[in-house]
C-alpha cells in the first residue's frame, strides 16, 4: 500500500470522529509527531504561505 495512500485513509478516519475526540487527538498529536504544540501552531500558520504551489502546473512535482 502506498504510503500517501495510507495517509488518505487515516485523515478520513479522523474526519469521521466526533469532535470531542478530535480535540483529544489534536492535544494528542504533537506527541505522535514528536514535536512541540508550539511547533504545531507554527506549522498550522505558515501552512497558508505555500498555498501558491497548489496549481495544475506543479501537480506533475506531487508525485516525485
Amino acid at each position: 500500500m502506498a504510503q500517501g495512500h495510507r495517509v488518505d485513509e487515516i485523515l478520513q478516519q479522523i474526519a469521521h470522529l466526533e469532535p470531542e475526540e478530535q480535540r483529544q487527538l489534536l492535544e494528542r498529536l504533537p506527541a505522535v509527531l514528536l514535536c512541540s504544540a508550539e511547533e504545531l501552531g507554527w506549522l498550522q500558520v505558515a501552512e497558508p504561505a505555500f498555498g501558491f504551489w497548489d496549481n495544475p502546473e506543479d501537480a506533475r512535482y506531487d508525485q516525485l
